[in-house]
């Protein structure tokens, strides 16, 4: 496999993700004038998190309430962020998320409304006042219409079924990728002098999560490999209210927030021995703390017989018709899912369990989306310094469409500066070629590409997973890097089918999860403290010396280093800062908050 025979394309812009940012992101750019080219490694807008995602889009209209507004958004997300998101990033959020909103509404994109016309707004635990927006149809009818949007622009070229599998560089700017046609079953060479990574988070490094098997955070470790920093990476974010049962739809994602808000639904949460045991507070507890309260009662012994707790609908003083009207208003769970499986959620409970959800950390970006190497560019979950240390529900979505608008425009901006990708490193993209032919050797003990995924899961489940500690974190590292001594060498494809061929993808995918596990791991263990989603338990305050953030630098292809950053501050936060609710400190779970 040599370059004479590898198809080459030429553009302006790539966006890697077909997903919310990147289909923004294509959009932006294309309103510049310049050519796109939108690879996704599934199909556009049938693949990733957004066509998975909730309806939740956080945007503060105040149609529910003229007490709120961007500014307050501002303070609630810095806040429940505990305070470790960075505020260039958390302005520009919540100052633009409105207008991004409404690009959504011309691309033909349908919230629930009130009979005056207004949108529906939603409150949820971290907001101040009703904020959220419900999209009619959930994420895949807001992907649906980003995609016809995205159409519409003659010049943006959909290119489906690509596996991007290096970046490439030259004299320290990116010139394009390499990537793997799936239809073809052959390498391809991409080029254009900006790159625009909207491939999403890595969920699934973990065993027990909510997300599709697609997430395993390659564009990160793409990133990283040409010289971008890395940020908080510990900082895995778990949702506290997935279905631990029954088995067929484990980890299906349900609102907690609706089914329990006395304003909504009025379910109850109960342990398994049906006791209350959430705090007496105004508002539902936000998702770290909602986490530690459940994981709670589960290792006290309290668990339901799945190793979860319960959501009640059947304690809620509303009627079955009011609660299915307001489910089927919120779209805050798959009734018809679990009517089809038995399970009347008007007459029994339903188990959840916290699960991973969302990676807040990620690549280290700007205002603009910009990264530290020249013409690369990162948008949605795939970067990492927007929401801190913990994330409120309708933020992702408007990350999503606030991020992916600024990186387009100014990949655009940078793109026509710049000019076309005149040359790249030929040996470097011939060196991938062969790399990823590999896969198809044949070795004496071979290993296949899943089997490499599920000893991934397994070390970050058991060293890495919602509490942790500096004896398994360094065992976790070391586990790592004796698979990629031992293991990632030897693992072997499917040979002969080249089209299609799904373990190809997984191999590489699997190698990136190595690489990328090892450096989450390594970012845990340098943080001595418990903050948001990240909890060591042999450091269990949160503490103000280490209200930064922490960076993972490449160093050479080999090895890293890990350091510290300053968060970028707009307000002095020795002087304006909210304390936490007395109730949720007296439970135990901020513990050291109220000193920061």
């Amino acid at each position: 496999m040599t370059k004479t025979n590898t198809e080459t394309v030429l553009t302006d812009v790539i966006v890697v993700g077909g997903g919310g940012a990147g289909m923004r992101a294509a959009i932006a750019a294309a309103e510049q004038g310049v050519n796109v080219v939108l690879l996704t490694k599934g199909q556009a807008a049938h693949s990733g998190a957004t066509p998975m995602a909730c309806p939740s889009y956080q945007a503060a209209f105040a149609m529910e309430d003229d007490r709120d507004n961007p500014d307050v958004a501002f303070e609630d997300t810095c806040f429940e962020g505990r305070y470790l998101g960075d505020e260039n990033l958390i302005k520009a959020l919540t100052s633009e998320s409105a207008d991004r909103a409404m690009d959504m509404a011309q691309y033909g994109v349908k919230y629930r409304t009130k009979e005056n016309g207004n949108f529906l707004q939603v409150v949820h635990p971290g907001h101040s006042y009703e904020r959220n927006l419900v999209i009619a149809g959930n994420g895949y009818a807001m992907a649906a219409g980003l995609l016809r949007e995205v159409k519409k622009h003659e010049q943006v070229t959909i290119l489906e079924d690509l596996v991007a599998t290096r970046l490439l560089t030259e004299e320290d700017r990116i010139t394009g990728l390499v990537a793997l046609n799936m239809r073809s079953g052959q390498p391809m060479v991409l080029r254009a002098p900006a790159v625009i990574m909207a491939t999403g988070g890595y969920p699934e490094l973990w065993r027990w999560t909510d997300t599709e098997p697609g997430l395993t955070g390659e564009g990160v470790v793409l990133a990283y490999q040409v010289g971008a920093d890395l940020v908080d990476l510990e900082m895995m974010l778990f949702y506290p209210a997935g279905i631990c049962y029954p088995s067929e739809i484990e980890g299906t994602l349900v609102q907690y927030e609706g089914l329990l808000t006395d304003k909504y639904c009025a379910g109850v949460m109960l342990n398994g021995l049906k006791e209350h045991f959430l705090p007496e507070t105004n508002r539902l507890p936000v998702r770290d703390i909602m986490m530690k309260l459940m994981f709670r009662e589960v290792e006290e012994g309290r668990g339901t017989p799945h190793g979860g707790v319960y959501i009640d609908l059947t304690k809620s003083p509303r009627s079955s018709d009011e609660i299915m009207q307001i489910l089927k208003r919120l779209d805050s769970l798959p009734y018809n899912q679990l009517k089809d499986l038995g399970i009347d959620v008007l007459k029994e409970a339903i188990e959840v369990m916290p699960v991973t959800h969302y990676t807040l950390g990620g690549v280290y970006i700007n205002e603009w989306a910009e990264t530290n190497v020249s013409g690369l560019f990162a948008a949605g979950e795939v970067s990492g310094n927007v929401h801190g240390a913990n994330r409120t529900s309708g933020n992702a979505l408007a990350e999503t469409q606030v991020f992916g608008a600024r990186a387009g425009a100014r990949a655009a901006e940078y793109a026509k500066q710049t000019g076309s990708a005149s040359s790249f490193d030929e040996a470097a993209a011939e060196a991938e070629f062969q790399r990823i032919e590999r896969f198809f050797a044949e070795h004496t003990s071979p290993i296949r590409p899943i089997d490499i995924k599920r000893k991934v899961k397994a070390v970050m489940h058991e060293h890495v997973h919602y509490k942790r500690n500096a004896v398994g974190l360094t065992a976790a590292i070391e586990t790592l890097q004796q698979m990629r001594a031992e293991d990632l060498h030897r693992m072997q494809i499917v040979p002969g089918i080249r089209v299609y061929n799904y373990e190809w993808e997984e191999a590489i995918e699997a190698t990136f999860m190595v690489d990328l596990a090892e450096m989450v791991a390594a970012s845990a263990l340098a943080r001595e403290e418990s903050r948001g989603h990240h909890w060591r338990t042999d450091f269990p305050k949160m503490l103000q010396e280490w209200e930064k953030h922490i960076i993972v630098r490449r160093k050479d292809e080999n090895s890293y280093q890990v350091l510290d950053a300053p968060v970028v501050r707009i307000k002095d936060r020795s002087k304006d800062r909210r304390e936490a609710d007395p109730a949720l400190m007296a439970v135990g779970v901020l513990e050291g908050y109220k000193g920061v």
